[in-house]
């Protein structure tokens, strides 16, 4: 009963989230501590305490093996880091959620000790990362050339047609239930590559599309249908192009996925294909096809060259991350976590599961 996704992820302008705008809602605990606190390990044990309830869990773009938040669907409790980059608070204390602090449970003597090896690591995590916000603007140059070139060769007619067409086969009629749109991240870029998201009883449909522009217009023409029906509608945006289009929908009750993307995603399985080239004025394309092609090989070596940085930021990290490692209090670390299951159990749920 657990879906998975990324808080977040990097782009030109530092990280980027929509992670606290859709859970406002919620009543959450927010993670205090720098990095080897134990804010993964806390929310992996408050995930494994309530795994027989629909459970979100919603990973580190940054190094995909940690949490930065879990949310309790039925309870509407989440518990997220709430630490640079992705820093947030509660506004209303005890009335829409409570700070933890974990640094509380570190031995300061220990890090006091090794305070110069801790502020070289630290700046030079930091500049690992300036690095990776350049190399995505690079990405994002190209991209969004592409995404442009291409929607000025768009058959727009034809694609609002066959989004209807394609909307009326896959949707069920009207039901009377309240549809919405959520945006969720199920693709980013990590130390490993671009990694994408999909529950493996999903469908997979590819939009296979190396213009971005019909594929995105279709998905943005298929979300907003999706919810009128009354579905849920999770969309994934570009955090590598200016405009932010949707590149991912999601259809839980379905148990669909649809991405838009030049090639299917290696990670996950084959999926049906849709050629949106016939959406294009082919004259159109063929007079920018020497430019694409440059923008396209231009993307995907910097890509590397970008992957390549996170891992090295990834690495420093760790580094950093073992010497809070070796002052946390274990026993401190594992008591709050009993505490603060007890305590979010103790909140009725909001739905049957």
């Amino acid at each position: 009963m657990q879906r998975a996704y990324f808080l977040g992820g990097a782009s030109p302008c530092g990280f980027e989230t929509a992670f606290w705008r859709e859970q406002q809602a919620a009543y959450g605990i927010y993670l205090k501590g720098g990095p080897g606190t134990g804010k993964s390990t806390l929310m992996k044990k408050i995930a494994a305490a309530f795994e027989g309830e629909p459970v979100s869990l919603y990973h580190c773009a940054s190094d995909p093996h940690s949490l930065d938040a879990v949310v309790l669907e039925a309870r509407g409790v989440f518990i997220a880091d709430a630490t640079a980059p992705h820093e947030s608070s509660t506004p209303l204390p005890y009335i829409s959620g409570e700070l933890l602090d974990l640094a509380q449970g570190l031995h300061s003597d220990v890090l006091t000790a090794q305070m110069t090896e801790i502020q070289r690591l630290y700046a030079e995590n930091q500049a690992m990362h300036a690095l990776v916000r350049k190399g995505l603007g690079g990405i994002a140059a190209m991209e969004d050339l592409i995404a442009d070139t291409g929607a000025d060769a768009l058959l727009t007619d034809k694609l609002h047609r066959f989004a209807q067409r394609l909307a009326k086969r896959l949707f069920p009629r009207k039901t009377g239930a309240t549809g919405c749109l959520m945006q969720r991240q199920c693709s980013a870029l990590t130390p490993a590559g671009k990694l994408t998201l999909i529950p493996k009883d999903f469908t997979l449909m590819l939009l296979q599309d190396a213009w971005y522009a019909a594929s995105q217009m279709l998905l943005n023409d298929l979300a907003a249908t999706a919810a009128n029906c009354g579905l849920t509608a999770e969309i994934t945006r570009a955090q590598t192009q200016s405009q932010r289009p949707i590149t991912h929908l999601l259809l839980p009750e379905l148990h669909l996925a649809l991405i838009a993307a030049p090639h299917p995603p290696a990670e996950l399985p084959a999926p049906t294909v849709i050629r949106m080239q016939r959406f294009y004025r082919q004259d159109a394309l063929h007079a920018h096809r020497t430019l694409m092609r440059f923008c396209s090989k231009t993307a995907s070596a910097v890509t590397a060259q970008t992957v390549s940085l996170l891992a090295e930021a990834l690495r420093i990290h760790d580094e950093l991350e073992s010497y809070y490692i070796t002052a946390l209090d274990p026993e401190w670390l594992d008591q709050k976590a009993t505490e603060l299951a007890a305590k979010i159990n103790a909140f009725p749920c909001k739905a049957a599961y």
